[in-house]
């Protein structure tokens, strides 16, 4: 078996322990489980909480397995399913080259109604008209089946059915969509599943720059999700934010569920530009068994770095995992002048590494590693900000009737008020609620590994 780590793809590491069989026993199920438990006992961060003992032959699948070992860290809502199964094939897909399966749009629910929030550029759903803030009513597999009981967005929020109807490996899988337009209107369109780029940081060919007066020059960054396809784009928008002379930055990562660490790391140093040699970016901490893997990670310099004076950071509680790190990771070095704005992001303080064999396509994606701060603080599992925030909260709406960007949206607006005048219009996110509590998982019960980074996406 080897092992590497998801985040950053860090090179493979030898394990000992791996069957000497033939390719096809390697691969089969029970080996697998055999290799998922061992693997688990010896790398979960929180190994200490795993069963006693395991019955093996109680699991169907490995998957299964999995899922009953991590059950006591997800009751304490440590891991929410961030363990997981997956195959080569899907994570290069996803992680190195940045596309998806499926209709191209991101959903929301908001009660018991389902939004649109996101549309991505040559996708299904861009073609069949999708746009922000348009209100899903019904989805079916046939016109007819619209009027049909199940088919309405109530009883999908109520019955956890989006994905059932909605999921496809498949390109040219059809789906019948009846719309409520921003304008009150009601349209009935079909919209068929493709394989679409995830465009991870929109508008990066003519990026953002807001004019707030005062001498503030406030460049507005939006980031979906931290793939690898992401690494150039930022490059070039933080490069025409420091031609522009940009003075402040609202980087926005509303529906940014994570990614690569290591694109996390290209961010972080692009946001420092003249920081000491030797400044913790962030440090991982391992399990009792591997105290000695544990380090500390260092910025380093990128050529088109910016040193804005103050930096508001759009989230919500689809805001989590790298796009976490970033702003834990920034705050000893920026404390008063770093913001969150909008809603608490949604608590995942940890990374996975991958373990898989070399004669096989599975792959266990293991939650192995705390990552905290240069101040070793990094226990917000029940989101941001938490008690050891130090920056700035602000309150917000998620407006879905303007763009993100849009100066007079809701989140852009109390960013943009706090960087010119410190003013926070929408007081305080609200500390969190009494015990962690599992997020609603009604968008996607099973997520697919898009999902997982980009909450509801489709």
């Amino acid at each position: 078996m080897r092992h590497m780590m998801l985040f950053g793809f860090l090179g493979l590491l030898g394990l000992a322990g791996c069957h000497s069989t033939s390719s096809a026993d390697r691969c089969a199920t029970a080996t697998v489980k055999s290799d998922v438990l061992a693997t688990t006992q010896n790398y979960y961060l929180w190994e200490k909480e795993l069963p006693a003992t395991v019955d093996l032959n109680a699991y169907a699948t490995p998957s299964a397995l999995l899922n009953a070992l991590t059950a006591q860290p997800r009751a304490e809502g440590k891991d929410r399913f961030f363990s997981y199964m997956s195959t080569r094939q899907e994570q290069n897909a996803f992680f190195d080259q940045g596309t998806n399966m499926g209709y191209g749009c991101g959903f929301t629910t908001r009660g018991t109604q389902i939004f649109i929030v996101q549309v991505f550029p040559g996708s299904g759903a861009a073609a069949a008209g999708f746009a922000r803030g348009d209100e899903l009513l019904a989805v079916a597999a046939t016109a007819a089946g619209l009027d049909d009981a199940p088919s309405q967005a109530p009883a999908i929020v109520a019955n956890g059915t989006l994905s059932a109807i909605l999921s496809s490996a498949t390109a040219g899988t059809t789906r019948f969509f009846r719309l409520k337009k921003a304008g009150g209107a009601t349209v009935e369109v079909s919209a068929t599943t493709a394989l679409y780029n995830l465009d991870p940081v929109p508008g990066a060919a003519a990026p953002l720059i807001l004019d707030a007066g005062g001498g503030h020059k406030v460049g507005y960054l939006m980031l979906r999700t931290f793939v690898e396809t992401a690494s150039a784009q930022l490059r070039t928008v933080m490069q025409s934010f420091r031609d522009a002379g940009v003075t402040d930055l609202i980087v926005d990562l509303r529906y940014n569920g994570g990614g690569r660490v290591d694109v996390a790391a290209v961010l972080l140093n692009l946001l420092r530009r003249d920081h000491p040699a030797g400044d913790v970016m962030y440090k991982m901490v391992y399990n009792d068994l591997h105290t000695s893997s544990n380090a500390a990670v260092a910025y380093g310099t990128e050529a088109s770095a910016i040193a804005p004076a103050r930096i508001a950071f759009i989230v919500t509680g689809s805001t989590a995992s790298a796009s976490e790190l970033v702003i834990n990771a920034l705050q000893p070095y920026y404390g008063a002048s770093l913001a969150i704005v909008g809603s608490r992001t949604y608590g995942k303080p940890v990374a996975q590494a991958a373990y898989a064999t070399d004669s096989c396509d599975w792959m266990l994606m293991l939650i192995s590693i705390q990552l905290v701060n240069a101040s070793n603080k990094g226990s917000y599992f029940g989101g941001m900000p938490d008690a050891d925030f130090i920056g700035v909260s602000c309150a917000a709406a998620d407006d879905l009737t303007l763009a993100p960007g849009d100066p007079t949206e809701a989140s852009t607006a109390a960013a943009l008020a706090w960087i010119t005048t410190g003013a926070n219009p929408g007081g305080a996110i609200p500390a969190a609620a009494t015990g962690v509590k599992l997020l609603p998982r009604v968008l996607h019960p099973q997520p697919n590994l898009v999902q997982r980074f980009m909450p509801g996406v489709y």
